[in-house]
């Protein structure tokens, strides 16, 4: 993940950055280990205890539709698909204005989030299992996806996470509806709270690069 996003930030010159839905920690550490000076944002307390003891930045308990912070910040990444929490137009816009105040000018946005198109083709009612080992850190997470409204892209999902660090296990559920997106809608979503779309790759799902303007 960290080759993804430097790749993305290389033409600009970044210094600060802000993680949003940063999780445990995991990209920021190597992003602090890399000398970017980098700030955590997510909702979820346990996540941020885990983070805690690996990121030595500034970590916050907010929510990406409403940052609350007075410094500016070069680059903001919002990558783990943590935008497919914004299941209305509404919340999308919250997000976006949001993210636009604590840009610098020209400064750089990245984020991921699902591909309606292949939302539809998806396999759900499946339990998948996948194992993440780190350096300092074993996750496994056991994940399900249910209830897909064509109407609105949204589908219930579960998940569960085995995290095992330095002889500790952490278990943390998660239950929510999650939102796919068309790359155009959200491409023009952009455009109109202030940011000029630079590039969107396609390799599983969508990856927005923009500037604030």
């Amino acid at each position: 993940m960290f080759e993804l996003v430097n790749d993305l930030l290389k033409p600009y010159r970044i210094k600060t950055i802000l993680e949003v839905a940063c999780g445990t920690g995991r990209l920021m550490t190597i992003l602090e280990e890399k000398g970017y000076e980098a700030t955590g944002l997510d909702l979820s307390q346990e996540m941020l205890d885990i983070a805690r003891k690996r990121c030595r930045g500034r970590l916050l308990r907010q929510d990406m539709r409403d940052i609350k912070v007075t410094e500016t910040f070069d680059a903001l990444i919002c990558l783990g698909k943590g935008f497919a929490y914004m299941l209305t137009d509404a919340d999308v816009e919250m997000a976006l204005d949001s993210f636009n105040r604590v840009l610098r000018d020209g400064g750089a946005l990245v984020f991921d989030s699902f591909d309606a198109e292949r939302s539809r083709r998806y396999a759900f009612g499946e339990w998948r299992k996948t194992v993440f080992e780190f350096e300092d850190m074993r996750v496994t997470r056991l994940s399900r996806s249910l209830d897909y409204k064509e109407s609105d892209s949204t589908w219930l999902a579960e998940w569960k996470y085995i995290i095992e660090t330095e002889g500790e296990k952490h278990i943390i559920k998660d239950e929510t509806r999650l939102r796919s997106f068309d790359r155009d809608q959200l491409k023009d979503m952009l455009v109109c709270h202030g940011f000029q779309v630079v590039d969107i790759a396609n390799e599983q799902d969508l990856i927005f690069k923009a500037n604030k303007r």
